[in-house]
């Protein structure tokens, strides 16, 4: 049985055998045969390959402008609270107020001239805008809120214009202004925080005015010359600023030590015209000239200087004494010196003296009238009359400390001295002391935005 279930198997076994060589195995396949050998290099010389091109020469690099360049409008602000008080009448440009304290108080306009008074102040605050700053062309305006008819505003404040002019920088050397902007002549300010008075109708003279200005500067050396309105109209009609069709003509030459500062000479001058269609119709001369300088000798010290004769400069809008309303011209000399010295990066002070003063103080004529008497009463009080500062002379001194908290902001402490002789209309000069001295005190903070 056993031999017959083998012979069985065997022959299975035979007749299966070449089934199962035609089927594919359930195993991997086995490995690829090997690549032929390559063919001796010589035999397939690869082809000549196409020369790569250079590479282009970079793009010059665009000079990528700054932030502050492509600026279009860059706004600032002074922001100037400040609380003052003063041992006597002061006076703002002839308003008898605080606002910008230029002299003492004239006896025949101020409230009660003998007393002490207070007051707190923003009026100084200002604020302005630069349209396309650092392009040759360009423009700036700029407002403040001074008002020298208001004595302590709050809410009654309203802005003036400041500066509203536009440049035009066709090279390097040459820049054209035209508008209002600061005077060609006499270009330097005192150290201090009284921004508005500075120590104007004291020796420091130049001020804003409507002109066209044309500097050249060289690198030692600048030049400016200008053509401007004589003066301001506030009034609603021409009058002999207008009609006098004479404008201003100012130059100065100044030196230029670079960061040392720079000296210079200025000049102004014009012809007034009086009594316009009148029979007294003429015209008469004003003008002055300048020595100035702002020099920084030593880094932490710089001092400041202006030095001037004139004739008739308040006419023609200069903050001068001497201003001609009759016959007679009006020729003074004055100047300032201030000085500051920085004591630390926080620390600093800082002092001034001035005066101005008129050399024919008889024929200086009073600012202020008294309205005419009607139906047999007495006058009404003292009023302006537009007719100058009526200052004989004007002394002026400051000390100031300042403590800078911040890059925007700092504190400063200051005191000041005026002594003013004023012109008296004859029915006053029995009952006031023309000579007045008044002591001030202020204590504030600059905010820079």
């Amino acid at each position: 049985m056993r031999k017959r279930v083998l012979l069985l198997s065997f022959a299975f076994v035979a007749v299966s055998a070449p089934a199962f060589a035609q089927t594919p195995s359930p195993s991997p396949s086995p490995e690829p045969p090997p690549a032929p050998a390559p063919a001796p290099a010589e035999a397939y010389p690869p082809p000549a390959a196409e020369p790569v091109p250079a590479p282009p020469p970079p793009a010059p690099p665009k000079e990528e402008a700054s932030k502050e360049d492509k600026q279009l409008l860059r706004f600032y602000a002074w922001i100037k609270p400040t609380v003052g008080v003063a041992s006597a009448a002061v006076e703002s440009f002839s308003q008898p107020n605080a606002s910008a304290i230029s002299a003492a108080g004239n006896p025949a306009l101020a409230s009660v001239p003998d007393e002490a008074r207070a007051t707190f102040q923003v009026a100084q605050s200002r604020f302005g805008v630069w349209v396309n700053e650092k392009q040759p062309v360009r423009g700036q305006l700029e407002f403040d809120l001074v008002d020298f008819t208001k004595a302590s505003p709050t809410v009654a404040s309203v802005p003036r214009i400041r500066i509203a002019k536009g440049e035009w920088a066709p090279s390097k050397e040459v820049l054209v202004i035209a508008g209002q902007d600061w005077d060609i002549h006499a270009p330097i300010a005192p150290h201090g925080y009284n921004l508005v008075g500075a120590a104007y109708l004291a020796g420091n003279t130049g001020f804003m005015r409507q002109q066209v200005k044309l500097l050249y500067t060289l690198p030692n050396l600048e030049l400016g010359a200008a053509i401007g309105l004589q003066g301001n109209n506030n009034t609603n009609r021409d009058a002999s600023i207008e009609l006098s069709r004479m404008p201003t003509f100012a130059a100065r030459v100044a030196y230029l030590a670079g960061d040392v500062g720079r000296v210079g000479v200025s000049g102004i001058v014009s012809q007034l015209r009086f009594g316009p269609g009148t029979d007294n119709d003429h015209y008469v001369t004003a003008g002055g000239g300048a020595l100035y300088f702002d020099l920084t000798p030593v880094k932490p010290f710089n001092v400041r200087a202006e030095g001037y004769v004139g004739r008739n400069l308040a006419n023609l809008s200069l903050l001068a004494l001497g201003q001609r309303v009759g016959d007679d011209d009006i020729d003074e000399v004055g100047g300032f010196l201030s000085a500051k010295l920085k004591i630390t990066d926080s620390h600093a002070v800082y002092a001034h003296g001035g005066t101005a003063q008129t050399l024919k103080p008889s024929k200086v004529a009073p600012s202020y009238a008294y309205p005419a008497a009607t139906g047999g009463g007495t006058p009404g009080p003292a009023a302006l009359s537009g007719t100058g500062p009526g200052l004989k002379y004007n002394i002026t001194a400051r000390v100031g400390y300042e403590i800078r908290i911040s890059k925007f902001a700092a504190v400063f402490l200051e005191g000041s001295y005026y002594r003013s002789k004023f012109a008296l209309v004859a029915a006053d000069e029995g009952r006031f002391d023309s000579l007045r001295q008044a002591f001030v005190g202020e204590l504030g903070m600059m905010f820079t935005l």
